[in-house]
């Protein structure tokens, strides 16, 4: 299980790397992404969910 410094620095880490190509993400991708890290979600469930927002965003 992850703590919650540790699933931090892991989406810091993610999101600079995503800046340096332009991108960023939303409070609700960020806060899905936080659940997935923490096993507070199943990757079935995080996928689906992702998909839904990505639909959503189109």
């Amino acid at each position: 299980m992850r703590t919650e410094e540790q699933v931090k620095r892991m989406m810091d880490a993610a999101k600079a790397s995503l800046a340096i190509e332009g991108l960023h993400t939303t409070e609700t991708e960020d806060q899905l992404i936080k659940k997935r890290l923490m096993s507070e979600i199943s990757q079935e469930e995080f996928l689906q969910r992702a998909k839904e927002l990505a639909i959503r965003k189109e």
